[in-house]
């Protein structure tokens, strides 16, 4: 049961919904899969309905930059309305803000369906001025001002019992935060949710995981923060009872599991040697939680 909010919700914060238009292997015991993926997104509707506010979300809406008609269709008509949005690497070409254009994303942005938010340009809302910094653009000092001031940040940011092995030091969250002079920091890119109010009073909201995609997080449960008008967030659990997924998983599923894209920018690291391939991808391991199967077959590659 969720707790009795003690004041005025005026914003829903989510993000990393990762859309796809097949479920990912884990999730293959879905015998719908738009219909599993609706039925988060139900919720944050549902919420932004009770609550009648928007909808802030720092990004990775889609999977694919270059998601299909299907899956943008799916979106167009299971989106929440009124939502503020910046995009990250799922939903940049290459991972590069400057192609946007060409992306998935912007024609949710065409079609009026999100409200995209500029680096370095404030929208000002009934709620306070959003700021927006996608993937690549970095976090910087906000303007003054007396309106409620909210930062959307799409960067890994992790506190302890919430990150991979050996998570950079640098991207710990931190009370150095305070110094950007926003009242509410929002982040989008690691699926492990949490909440963190730092000495100065800020609520450092990072959304995690709309929606459970790999086995390493079946323990997990997604969240959406709900602001509230001091700026204080109060996390909100959703319902997993109806989710499936594989009881067990084979060494088939387990490499269908590993993140490509990520394996191949730490391969951008490589000499010309085995022993370079074999450090590259051990370095891989202790970043990322990678199923040991997949581990086994890749050492054994770089062996040979």
């Amino acid at each position: 049961m969720q707790k009795k909010i003690p004041e005025k919700v005026i914003a829903i914060l989510t993000a990393d919904f990762h859309l796809s238009l097949k479920a990912p292997p884990w999730r293959s015991a879905e015998e719908d899969w738009f219909k599993a993926m609706a039925k988060p997104l139900g919720e944050v509707v549902d919420l932004q309905i009770e609550y009648d506010c928007p909808v802030l979300c720092p990004g990775d809406i889609f999977d694919r930059w270059n998601s299909p008609p299907e899956l943008i269709n799916f979106a167009l008509e299971y989106l929440p309305d009124n939502m503020y949005c910046i995009p990250g690497q799922h939903d940049l070409p290459n991972h590069n803000y400057e192609e946007i254009k060409r992306s998935a994303y912007w024609t949710l942005v065409q079609a009026g369906k999100i409200i995209n938010i500029i680096p370095n340009k404030k929208i000002a809302s009934t709620i306070g001025s959003i700021f927006g910094f996608p993937f690549g653009k970095k976090l910087t000092v906000a303007p003054n001002g007396k309106a409620l001031k909210i930062a959307l940040i799409h960067e890994y940011i992790w506190d302890r019992g919430h990150s991979y092995p050996n998570a950079p030091i640098e991207n710990k969250i931190s009370i150095t935060l305070s110094k950007y002079g926003y009242d509410v920091i929002v982040y989008g890119d690691n699926h492990n949710g949490f909440l963190y109010v730092n000495m100065a009073g800020i609520a450092i909201f990072n959304c995690g995981c709309l929606m459970r995609r790999k086995s390493d997080e079946i323990n997990y449960k997604p969240q959406v923060g709900l602001l509230l008008e001091s700026g204080k967030v109060e996390p909100h659990f959703l319902d997993l009872s109806k989710d499936k997924y594989l009881d067990s998983i084979d060494d088939s599923i387990a490499i269908e599991e590993l993140d490509i894209e990520e394996f191949l920018e730490e391969l951008k690291k490589l000499g010309d040697t085995s022993l370079e391939f074999t450090t590259a991808i051990k370095q891989f391991f202790e970043k990322h939680k990678t199923h040991p199967a997949v581990q086994k077959i890749l050492l054994k590659a770089g062996e040979e």
